[in-house]
């Protein structure tokens, strides 16, 4: 039953950061502001989005990779960077851009393919909105409530990457249509006023994908889409002469050297706006400058932050903010009159009070507010008095700072409280898996004995309860707020409880130990597990530390197994130094060598051949697999030439997918070696067929360490050994730590970073030729999982102690896991630069994602090898 419960509080734990940190940032309730009583200085605004171009690419040399655009900004408008907010993906930046709010995190429940909640954005303040590009982007704004405001939206669905066509076709779809509806209702829009143009262009992300950014094939794509705006601008121009046309381009996120974005990197947040046209200013007191062409020529080089993007755009074109805008509007961005542009900033500023208005009216509900801290810098009547003058813009700037810092308050209320509670919850969850671990539960009858002590605590805390729900319906404290600050009590009920109240029931008996001594031994062995605990937290800060950890765990636990001077004891040696190595290496993600792989094709064979469980293998297994891996070979070449892989060899590469995992379940061979040996030989040509460039070799010869270091531990055990071996708390405890410490290395030693959200689609090129972001991240966790049941399974196969004594491991397994993530939990931020917001989150959710996978992917290791007796043995302890 333990391993439901950890299920549970794990999934639960997981969900936790986003309460405490990231609740989601729509608020309910608001009405828009009026529109700008003043004419706007645009009637229309052109806004497109280069999806993936970072700043770096925009400006590096010069700008000689943009000359059409540069001739542009010479003359007219400003140029800068925006920052953008983690994650660097493209929902969450074009909801940043057209709507001014940072994601909402409950979009994940939803696959970020819908909107838990409905939020105001730019085109529902429209009067018109036509709209071209990719679906998933349209999509987000396509179902949004829009007042019954005309709303054009024009999209395709196939993104091919396979490199059959070039990126920048998916850019000339758009210009084509574009031209197209102008030549077809030029006079009717001619007369249009509020009217939003939205050009997204995806080739730019394609390509920096599939060819990675500043790469020869990137740059045709970037000539032909800046050549090609620099076009469609002259169109406009020429369709619209009154010179009341505003324009926007800026990009929703950047891109690293490899090809990835999510994180926080200065490359994947930092991407160029470029705004000109009717109503732009021409300089804004920029804090720097950059050369603008070879000539020397210095530009100010303007920043700010992506959401303030939206309210610049509606004050252009005479909008109001949207509802849910967290931007502020930057000062001296438009060439208007003082009036106006204060009066812009007046509606800024009422807007961001109308979302803090409705916050504090909801705290405000409370039974008991009045004894409670509320924010003491917006008073009602101050923000009375703001709402019926006219404001200069420093006063609406300041009175912005304010709503901002108040809205933030009232969102974090009970954040304290519910870290607090969280931490509760993880430590009763360490209690009760450290008394399992030590005491050994056995299930027996038990007549009532009424213990006293345990009945008092158990009733201090159902009161304890009570009172708290109690507040939390009083105070009409949110659902998941609540739930989060009961969430300790039951938690700690199950630590802490020894004996039944009722007569004849199945209760937890903590009278017969599990380990062989106790006292004093166990208390220094949870120690030496909290410091294994702390020792993996620091690999996740610097990922070439935990190549000292893997070597000196290596040697110190396995150097006295092995016989001096035999060929066994130094091929071992050879393998720990060079495994060693792997870290050091630059990350894989992005990266491609056909000479590594092919290393790796060359030595799947080579172990297939030169195993002991060469024989058993079935006639079909003996063709199939050979074939797959020259399959993987074509595959690769033919990407690598920019040539399509052909449909027949993407078939084949999805039909190996099932048969890898159906043919190893087809053998009837019950040696565990033998099955084994098949499990290395079809996982590791699965694995080979979503590489790229060394992970294949990586894996392969952290296996064979493994399989050595383990075989040789057990040949090197008598039988007086083996006895005490069974019932130490230390075995149980190195075995654990091999398990975690053998999954993070080869996450991190196969080139992975401790991020969730940077992915290469070049991984599935031997599946896929369409671009599909989930598809392509389903085999991502394919190939993330591999190496983990290569491992789990190698442990069961060469160690009777991990089939034996299995749920003793994954308990000792647990609390290591939960002691990372207690250390994570404190380490998240919301605050700071975006890295360290990335990263933080990163890294507590994959210390709670990995508790599970461990314990979920355990089951298909032992299924793969059918220990269903083992099954049998642990399902009676529990």
């Amino acid at each position: 039953m333990w391993i439901v419960y950890a299920l549970i509080v794990h999934v639960l734990l997981l969900g936790s950061i986003f309460v405490i940190y990231f609740r989601s940032p729509v608020i309910e309730g608001l009405h828009p502001q009026p529109a700008l009583p003043a004419e706007p200085p645009a009637d229309r605004l052109v806004l497109i989005v280069t999806d993936g171009l970072r700043a770096d690419s925009f400006f590096t040399d010069n700008c000689n990779h943009v000359p059409h655009l540069r001739e542009i900004f010479l003359r007219d408008g400003l140029v800068g960077i925006s920052r953008t907010h983690v994650p660097t993906e493209s929902r969450p930046g074009h909801i940043a851009l057209i709507a001014g709010l940072y994601e909402d995190p409950s979009a994940v429940t939803r696959g970020w393919k819908e909107n838990p909640i409905e939020f105001d954005t730019v085109f529902n303040r429209s009067g018109h909105t036509y709209a071209w590009g990719a679906h998933d982007v349209l999509h987000i704004f396509e179902k949004l409530t829009d007042g019954g405001r005309p709303m054009y939206f024009d999209a395709y669905h196939d993104l091919d990457f396979s490199g059959q066509q070039k990126t920048y076709k998916q850019d000339e779809w758009v210009f084509q249509r574009v031209r197209q509806l102008l030549k077809r209702k030029q006079e009717e829009l001619r007369s249009a006023k509020k009217v939003v143009f939205f050009l997204h262009l995806l080739g730019l992300d394609t390509a920096g994908h599939v060819h990675k950014p500043g790469t020869p094939l990137f740059l045709e794509n970037l000539q032909f889409t800046e050549n090609e705006i620099a076009q469609i601008y002259e169109k406009f121009e020429e369709i619209f002469p009154d010179k009341r046309t505003a324009y926007l381009l800026t990009s929703d996120h950047g891109m690293t050297d490899s090809g990835s974005h999510g994180a926080g990197a200065a490359h994947e947040t930092e991407t160029p706006f470029m705004l000109w046209g009717a109503g732009v200013a021409r300089s804004a007191s920029p804090a720097s400058s950059f050369m603008a062409n070879d000539e020397g020529q210095k530009l100010p080089l303007h920043e700010l932050e992506q959401a303030q993007l939206a309210p610049l755009m509606s004050a252009l074109i005479g909008l109001p903010p949207p509802m849910n805008n967290f931007g502020m509007l930057p000062s001296g961005y438009m060439s208007v009159g003082v009036e106006y542009e204060a009066m812009a900033a007046q509606s800024n500023a009422l807007q961001l009070l109308a979302q803090y208005t409705r916050l504090h009216e909801q705290h405000q509900r409370g039974l008991f507010t009045p004894y409670m801290k509320s924010f003491k810098k917006l008073t009602t009547l101050g923000i009375f008095d703001f709402s019926t003058k006219t404001a200069t813009f420093a006063e609406s700037s300041d009175m912005m700072q304010l709503a901002l810092e108040g809205i933030d308050y009232y969102h974090g209320y009970y954040r304290n409280v519910m870290l607090l509670c969280t931490t509760a919850t993880f430590l009763g969850w360490i209690l009760y898996l450290y008394r399992l671990l030590i005491q050994g539960p056995s299930i027996r009858k038990q007549p009532s004995t009424g213990s006293g002590d345990a009945s008092a605590l158990t009733l201090s805390i159902a009161i304890g309860g009570v009172f708290l729900i109690g507040f939390i319906v009083a105070q009409f404290v949110p659902f998941a707020v609540g739930f989060y600050m009961l969430l300790p009590l039951p938690v700690w009920l199950l630590a802490l409880r020894q004996t039944g109240s009722n007569s004849n029931i199945e209760v937890c008996d903590y009278r017969y130990p599990s380990v062989v001594r106790r006292g004093q031994v166990s208390k220094l062995q949870f120690v030496l597990l909290i410091a294994c605990a702390e020792l993996l937290v620091y690999t996740f800060f610097e990922r070439r530390l935990i190549s000292l950890c893997f070597v000196a765990f290596a040697f110190g636990s396995n150097w006295s197994n092995f016989k001096r001077n035999s060929s066994q004891f130094y091929i071992w040696i050879l393998l720990v130094l060079v495994l060693g190595g792997f870290p050091l290496l630059p990350p894989s993600v992005g990266y491609q060598n056909r000479y590594l792989l092919l290393g790796g094709i060359v030595l799947v064979l080579l172990r297939a051949v030169l195993s002991n469980g060469s024989r058993s293998y079935s006639w079909h297994t003996k063709w199939c697999n050979p074939l797959i891996l020259i399959n993987t070979a074509v595959c690769v070449h033919l990407h690598s030439q920019q040539v399509a892989v052909p449909m027949p060899l993407k078939v084949a590469s999805w039909l190996y997918l099932v048969y890898a995992v159906v043919s190893i379940q087809l053998n009837k061979e019950k040696a565990l070696e033998l099955r084994l040996a098949h499990i290395l030989y079809n996982l590791s040509a699965l694995y080979t067929l979503l590489c790229t460039s060394y992970e294949s070799l990586f894996v392969q010869l952290l296996a064979m360490e493994l399989s050595i270091a383990l075989a040789a531990q057990c040949q090197g055990m008598d039988s007086l050994q083996q006895q005490y071996h069974q019932r130490s708390l230390q075995s149980s405890l190195r075995l654990a730590f091999t398990v975690l410490l053998y999954t993070f290395f080869s996450l991190f030693g196969s080139g992975n970073i401790a991020s969730i959200s940077s992915f290469d689609p070049n991984i599935a090129r031997c599946f896929l030729s369409q671009f599909a972001p989930f598809m392509i991240m389903s085999l991502v966790l394919v190939k993330l999982i591999l190496p983990v049941v290569l491992n789990l399974s190698i442990v069961y196969t060469y160690c009777d102690y991990a089939r034996k004594q299995e749920r003793q491991i994954f308990i000792c397994l647990l609390i290591i896991c939960d002691i990372m993530g207690l250390n994570f939990l404190f380490l998240v931020r919301n605050t700071g630069s975006w890295l360290e917001i990335g990263s933080s989150i990163s890294h507590f959710v994959i210390m709670e994602a990995t508790t599970l996978v461990l314990l979920l992917l355990s089951y298909l290791a032992k299924y793969l090898l059918r220990l269903n007796s083992c099954d049998r043995a642990v399902t009676k302890h529990h």
